[in-house]
């Protein structure tokens, strides 16, 4: 009876670790919420974002391809798939977010995230 409650008791403690690993893991790759205010009118795809505030938090959609959602108060959500860049020595040193102009609309370009060795090219920026 001792040994099976210490083979209980080993398994348990393995399953806690292992669960605390994952956990750590997928949380390592999220990156923080960023708050942007949008000086103008930014359109994505179909979706026209007014000017304002906004926060950009990223999601885990496990396939290897990063996602970001960009929420405003009274806007509806919008998703960006983007992929990783190399960050210059002068885009580490702030977070900042990358706008490109065609005629007369706004697009979410890239993102930098202070500290950063890589950025995030949007693809569906535009």
């Amino acid at each position: 009876m001792k040994n099976a409650f210490v083979r209980f008791s080993q398994t348990c403690v393995q399953v806690l670790a292992g669960g605390g690993l994952m956990v750590g893991a997928l949380l390592a790759g999220q990156v923080n919420p960023v708050t942007v205010t949008l000086p103008h009118a930014v359109t994505i795809g179909s979706t026209t974002l007014p000017s304002g505030q906004y926060t950009i938090s990223s999601i885990d959609m496990r396939d290897g391809d990063e996602y970001f959602i960009v929420r405003g108060e009274h806007t509806p959500t919008v998703t960006l798939q983007a992929q990783r860049i190399e960050a210059s020595t002068d885009n580490a040193k702030q977070t900042e977010v990358v706008f490109s102009e065609q005629g007369d609309e706004w697009h979410f370009d890239k993102m930098f995230l202070k500290g950063g060795s890589s950025g995030y090219q949007f693809v569906n920026g535009k």
